[in-house]
């Protein structure tokens, strides 16, 4: 169905193994390559398209024109926030260290998310210095270490040109019941509650589950090998069962969208959703997420969202292949109990929330 060539985008000077992987793998594809300044004075090549954006960092995990870059962006995104209509993302990366790749692209996947740009599950291509990242992978396949990049970057090409598919497809349109599965932790007085309850009562038609996760109930993950890890999952199950193997594997295989309240209280996810991720592990040996979707709602009693929102990317959109849809998370400032209310606009913006989460149930 795809009718879109593939645009990659270079972010500034692209390192000579980018260039390598992109030439070998696409010498009869069609693709258009351009730079990231013709980019912004072409604005629609950013909608109903695919875009790669080909970044390389350079010490300390330094680019300058994937600054400048974001910063032209966000002026054309608030003149048309249509700005990447239709379009699915892709980042491949490289640095001349063996740091900073996984951490530099969750953060420039959430900076392009917040202006309308949606990423498939597993949208990173990473290439560290000496390729180190994916000896791991060598291990299981015994292919050479570029072998392994240029079938990990083949596979991003597959999985962006699948989603592409997919929200494309109108037959797709109310062909299942909206089924959301919301996960939280906290207190039942607590902002982050009150402000997903704002936008659960926008949505219409929508089957909602909750589950509560309550201290003492959920155990972390214990390291499993990957074989015991594997055997459990083709079960369903994972060694230490409870709440994760009763209520939150079945919750999550019959949803589309899954619903995560974050509160903010050391720039990080609260543990027990932490552990509930990391428990994840056992059922995607066994199935991957590409077809369910991940939505935040994040609060804080003064900074720190973004901390949250990346390390949502990177451990359910990076790793576990969860589809990031378009502006996934909305969050607020309140530290006292029922700030949440005294936030200007908030009620606005808990309804434009559910509204994109409604647009979204239409998209496969």
């Amino acid at each position: 169905m795809r009718k879109s060539s593939i645009i990659f985008v270079e972010v500034g000077e692209i390192s000579a193994v980018i260039r390598n992987t992109v030439d070998q793998f696409f010498s009869s594809e069609s693709h258009r390559r351009v730079k990231w300044d013709e980019l912004v004075d072409k604005p629609e090549l950013l909608r109903d398209s695919l875009l790669i954006f080909c970044i390389h960092l350079r010490a300390f995990g330094v680019n300058h024109d994937a600054e400048l870059f974001i910063e032209k962006l966000s002026a054309l995104y608030y003149s048309d926030a249509s700005l990447f209509e239709d379009s699915v993302g892709g980042i491949f990366i490289s640095s001349d260290e063996e740091e900073y790749t996984k951490q530099y692209a969750s953060m420039f996947i959430y900076k392009l998310n917040k202006m309308g740009l949606r990423f498939s599950g597993r949208p990173l291509v990473e290439a560290s210095c000496g390729l180190k990242n994916l000896l791991t992978h060598q291990k299981r396949n015994s292919y050479s270490l570029e072998k392994n990049l240029s079938l990990q970057f083949e596979k991003l090409i597959r999985d962006m040109g699948d989603m592409y598919d997919r929200i494309h497809d109108r037959s797709l349109l109310s062909r299942k019941p909206r089924k959301l599965l919301m996960i939280h932790s906290g207190n039942e007085d607590s902002n982050t509650l009150a402000l997903w309850r704002m936008v659960e009562r926008e949505l219409s038609g929508v089957q909602i589950r909750e589950v509560h996760l309550i201290n003492g109930e959920i155990m972390d993950c214990r390291a499993c090998g990957y074989k015991i890890c594997k055997h459990f999952g083709r079960q369903n199950s994972c060694y230490y069962g409870g709440i994760i193997v009763h209520n939150i594997y079945p919750a999550i295989l019959e949803s589309e969208i899954i619903v995560l309240l974050c509160p903010n209280y050391n720039d990080a996810l609260p543990a027990n959703l932490a552990a509930m991720i990391n428990r994840l592990t056992a059922l995607f040996r066994k199935q991957k997420f590409y077809d369910k979707k991940i939505y935040a709602v994040i609060v804080s009693g003064s900074s720190g969202t973004e901390a949250l929102a990346t390390q949502i990317i990177r451990a359910l959109n990076i790793n576990k292949t969860f589809q990031l849809p378009p502006f996934f998370s909305v969050s607020g400032i309140a530290n006292d109990k029922g700030d949440i209310h005294k936030v200007e606009g908030i009620e606005n913006l808990a309804r434009s929330f559910a509204g994109k989460i409604m647009a979204d149930f239409v998209k496969s």
